[in-house]
């Protein structure tokens, strides 16, 4: 696999080489478990806010964050244009092809976009500040087989990999005269498969080309195996890993109670 291609970003923050993988693990678990437990926008909103914050403690540029935060639009976009139309309540806002939109409607959609955008952004920080060998170091002290371990890095590796490929076709089909900004959404669809198709070939051949660099490099011909890197639980990781636990426990006793929520009847 190309050196070069890696969601991780090294930069000289605290949340980057002090706080142990295993935290920001349990870190990405706990704010999933935030996102779905309210689905009011304010309480989503302020936990997007605080991610933000997050970012910027670790160093993070706004450059970098660009790509998971036009993802998080998209949900939240999708969101507004969905769920309006299925959930009543509050005061009637207007009509659309005779569906009339609520309040609660148009909140409850702008929650589930800032949910998913949440869980983008979460996932995007966590792996640009969680470099792969001590992501594979944490998991293997967490109980994970090796083999796991390393599958799950590198099919993180990939996804930067196969963004890249994924241009350099585009790029190669454009010069073929492929132009995929004209025509009706059905026609680019019909089109874009000049880029899917070489795009899974690639894929399958590097997998392939994976698989045999690491049985060269006798792969799991030993059941132990040792680490260059070093990882370590401090004080620090304790602390939040307990403020983590309280956030989910309490998230969940006042998604019981009701609190933080537009609508009982969905997630």
């Amino acid at each position: 696999m190309p050196v070069g291609y890696s969601i991780y970003l090294e930069r000289p923050s605290y949340i980057h080489h002090r706080i142990d993988p295993r935290t920001k693990l349990a870190a990405l678990g706990s704010v999933f478990v935030l996102a779905l437990a309210f689905n009011h926008p304010a309480v989503l909103g302020g936990l997007m806010l605080l991610l933000l914050l997050i970012a910027q403690v670790a160093q993070l540029s706004w450059r970098s964050l660009l790509p998971f935060l036009i993802g998080g639009i998209w949900f939240l976009v999708l969101g507004l244009l969905i769920w309006p139309f299925y959930v009543q309540g509050g005061p009637k806002l207007f009509t659309i092809f005779g569906n009339p939109i609520y309040l609660n409607g148009v909140l409850f959609g702008l929650a589930m976009g800032l949910r998913v955008a949440l869980m983008v952004l979460a996932a995007g920080i966590w792996m640009m500040t969680t470099s792969p060998q001590k992501l594979t170091v944490g998991l293997l002290r967490l109980g994970l087989p090796y083999k796991a371990g390393v599958t799950m890095t590198a099919a993180i590796r990939f996804v930067p990999l196969l963004n890249a490929e994924r241009i350099t076709i585009t790029e190669a089909q454009q010069s073929r005269a492929l132009n995929l900004s004209r025509g009706n959404p059905f026609k680019r669809a019909v089109k874009s498969i000049a880029i899917i198709g070489p795009l899974f070939i690639r894929t399958i051949d590097l997998a392939q080309s994976l698989a045999l660099a690491l049985e060269a490099r006798g792969f799991a011909a030993r059941d132990g195996r040792t680490s260059i890197v070093s990882i370590e639980m401090t004080n620090i990781d304790r602390v939040i890993l307990v403020v983590l636990a309280v956030a989910c426990l309490v998230a969940i006793a006042l998604r019981i109670l009701g609190i933080g929520l537009i609508s009982r009847s969905y997630l």
